[in-house]
C-alpha cells in the first residue's frame, strides 16, 4: 500500500479530477479502494473495531471530506456561478462589506477653483454570514466503496451532492426572500405586478447604471417562458422552440436557473413567478464554511438494532449579500 501521504494526494488528485501519475481514472478508483481496505484491516466491511476514532482510515476520511464538498462547487452548474464559497477558521466571522454604490460626482470648475462639496467615497456597510452545522451519514456510502459496490469518483459525487443539495436550498430560500427592505436595495429594484416589457427594461436599466457592468436576467424555465417581446427575430423565435424561452431580451443575455423540490416534498424550492436581474461577474450569494469538519461514531450498542452509525458534520452559511445593485420582478 502507498504510504498514507501518498494516497491523500492520489485521493485528492481524484477528488479534482486531475491525472494520478501511473494511473488510469479506473485504476486510481481500484487502488484507492485496496488501499483503504488495506487501512480497514483487509475487511470490506466496516465496524466499531476497524473504524474508530484514532484509527488511519477514520482520520484519513475526516480529511479528506471536506475537500470532496469544497471541491463539489467548483466547475459546477448555473447557481454555482452565482455563489461566492469562502473558507474561515473556526470561531472567525466573515463579514461582506457592501458598497453605497454611488458614483462620485465630478464638478466642473474654473481653474485654482477648489469650492465643491466634499463627498465621502468609503460609504459602506457589512453584513455578517451566521454559519450553522449542516450534518449528514457516510457510513453507508463508504461500505459500499469497500466491498466494490461503487467506485471513488462515485462516492465522492454522492458526498459533494448531497452537501451542495443543501446549501443551494439554503440559497434558494435566500433570493426567494430578497424584497425592497433588503439591505442595499429599494422599490427602484423590486418590480410587480402583471408583464410589462417596459417596466422589465427599466429595472435592467437601473441596475447596469448602479453596477456600470452589463446585467443579465436569471428565472426559472417557467418564470422566464413568461417574459414577451414586441419585435421577435426569426432566432428569438427558434430560441423560445428550443428552450422554451428567449435567449435575449432587448440585448440582455437570459439565463435558465435550474429548478430544485424542496426535501421531503414536490414543491418547488424557486419561485416561478420571479425574475432576478444581476450584473455580469456579480455573485450576490455567499456562502461560509467555518472551521474544521466532524467525524463521530456512535456506540453501536446504543441502537436497539446494534446499527453503528457515523455522524458528518460542517458549520456552514449561506446568505444574499447584496454588494452590487440587483434586481427583482415578480410576475402575477
Amino acid at each position: 500500500m502507498e504510504d498514507i501521504t501518498t494516497l491523500k494526494s492520489i485521493m485528492i488528485n481524484a477528488i479534482k479530477r486531475l491525472p494520478v501519475e501511473n494511473y488510469s481514472e479506473g485504476q486510481t478508483s481500484e487502488a484507492i479502494r485496496n488501499a483503504l481496505i488495506e487501512l480497514n484491516g483487509g475487511s470490506t466491511k466496516l465496524n466499531h473495531k476497524t473504524f474508530y476514532r484514532g484509527s488511519q482510515l477514520f482520520a484519513l476520511v475526516e480529511e479528506i471530506i471536506p475537500t470532496i464538498i469544497d471541491e463539489g462547487f467548483k466547475d459546477d452548474d448555473l447557481l454555482a456561478g452565482l455563489i461566492d464559497y469562502r473558507n474561515i477558521p473556526a470561531g472567525d466571522e466573515q463579514s461582506f462589506e457592501i458598497e453605497a454604490n454611488s458614483l462620485v460626482v465630478v464638478a466642473d470648475s474654473a481653474d485654482g477653483v477648489r469650492g465643491i462639496r466634499r463627498q465621502r467615497i468609503d460609504n459602506r456597510d457589512t453584513l455578517t454570514v451566521p454559519t450553522v452545522m449542516k450534518t449528514c451519514r457516510v457510513y453507508e456510502d463508504l461500505s459500499r466503496l469497500l466491498a466494490g459496490k461503487i467506485d471513488f469518483n462515485t462516492l465522492i459525487d454522492n458526498v459533494a451532492k448531497a452537501y451542495k443539495e443543501k446549501v443551494y436550498q439554503d440559497a434558494y430560500a435566500a433570493l426567494q426572500a430578497i424584497s425592497k427592505d433588503t439591505l442595499g436595495l429599494g422599490s427602484e429594484y423590486n418590480k410587480g405586478g402583471s408583464y410589462n416589457e417596459d417596466e422589465l427594461l427599466d429595472l435592467i436599466e437601473h441596475v447596469e447604471a448602479a453596477t456600470g457592468k452589463k446585467a443579465r436576467i436569471y428565472g426559472t424555465k417557467t418564470a422566464l417562458r413568461k417574459i414577451d417581446l414586441k419585435d421577435v427575430s426569426d432566432h428569438g423565435k427558434e430560441d423560445k422552440y428550443m428552450l422554451g424561452y428567449y435567449g435575449m431580451f432587448n440585448g440582455t443575455e437570459i439565463i435558465a436557473m435550474r429548478q430544485a423540490h424542496i426535501p421531503g416534498t414536490n414543491k418547488f424550492a424557486l419561485d416561478n413567478t420571479k425574475l432576478y436581474v444581476i450584473a455580469d461577474g456579480d455573485k450576490p450569494i455567499k456562502v461560509v464554511n467555518e472551521g474544521d469538519s466532524i467525524l463521530s461514531e456512535r456506540d453501536p450498542f446504543q441502537n436497539n438494532d446494534l446499527t453503528q452509525e457515523y455522524f458528518y458534520g460542517q458549520s456552514m452559511g449561506v446568505a444574499v449579500v447584496c454588494a452590487q445593485k440587483l434586481g427583482v420582478y415578480t410576475l402575477s
